[in-house]
């Protein structure tokens, strides 16, 4: 298995690559329709990172990777392809995002899940942040992490799941 570190500039196929991965595992997999998977989606930005697994020229799992703020590193949108899933690739995506986060000097890595997926992030290492709203980790900070608003509660999407926050914290 291969593991490619997509940016904005990476050839072409890798983020059809990624795109591929992340619509089966999504779309297809989950029922969750393409417009909403893909709606809020931003143009690719200077910043853009992603990393997309491939078995034997097939692409089998991705990931975006953030920086929320110079102290923390984000892994988002990962997917698994239907057909690799169950099958220890999920924990290798997430070690892979891992080792390129770490090359910025972070206190934390933070996750923002489905609440679905919660048991698999806490096998591979991280804990759960009860009451903090994930969505503000979708853009820059403009406060510190333990500045953010407590006392959020995970309401069920029209998808049928909410969304949560997890976190490994580096020592």
């Amino acid at each position: 298995m291969e593991a490619y570190r997509i940016t904005k500039d990476s050839p072409d196929w890798q983020h059809r690559a990624y795109e591929y991965a992340r619509t089966d595992a999504f779309v297809f997999g989950q029922g969750i329709p393409i417009d909403f998977e893909y709606s809020h989606d931003a143009p690719l930005s200077d910043d853009y990172k992603a990393i997309i697994l491939v078995d034997d020229g097939k692409p089998v799992a991705g990931c975006r990777i953030q920086f929320p703020s110079d102290d923390i590193g984000k892994i988002g949108r990962v997917c698994v392809t239907r057909s690799y899933q169950k099958k220890g690739v999920g924990s290798l995506l997430i070690k892979e995002a891992e080792k390129w986060i770490l090359e910025h000097n972070v206190s934390r890595i933070v996750i923002n899940s489905q609440d679905r997926a919660q048991g698999f992030y806490e096998k591979v290492g991280y804990s759960l942040v009860p009451g903090v709203d994930p969505h503000p980790f979708e853009s820059k900070l403009s406060v510190g992490f333990d500045d953010i608003p407590r006392g959020y509660v995970p309401k069920k999407n029209e998808l049928g799941f909410s969304c949560v926050l997890l976190e490994k914290k580096i020592s």
